[in-house]
């Protein structure tokens, strides 16, 4: 009996360990993203970007946005997918994020704790450029 108590013990912690994994991969920000493509809606209020990768190792599920700053820049930060670090479970690469009219920059999150410029808006015509 005391046997199968520590088999069933040592199941149990094998199940939760190995759930702590699969699910805990999906809270870490991935800082290796690059900016694939984007489009600005026709009333600028909205921009839509295609971003991934650049490794065949990892997928992307969904983004942060943090403001701060004077021009209202956005800092994304992006993380990764569930299930573990080569499951596309939950994966995209097409997001949309809400623009303000004063919106500015958009910056990605880098390995150095920092970020990145990857779009401005150009403050002559208004359009967005990647940097």
């Amino acid at each position: 009996m005391k046997k199968k108590s520590i088999a069933i013990i040592l199941v149990l912690i094998i199940v939760v360990l190995f759930t702590s994994f699969l699910l805990g991969t999906g809270f870490m920000a991935r800082t290796d993203v690059i900016l694939v493509d984007y489009a600005v809606s026709t009333d600028g209020t909205t921009l839509t970007f295609k971003a991934g990768v650049p490794t065949s190792m990892g997928y992307i599920r969904g983004f942060e946005n943090k403001y701060g700053g004077g021009v209202k820049p956005h800092y994304l930060t992006f993380y990764s997918t569930f299930g573990g670090f080569n499951s596309s479970f939950g994966a995209k690469n097409e997001f949309v994020l809400d623009l303000g009219k004063d919106d500015a920059e958009i910056y990605f999150n880098r390995p150095d704790g920092g970020y990145e410029l990857v779009l401005q808006k150009n403050i002559i015509t208004g359009e967005w450029e990647r940097v």
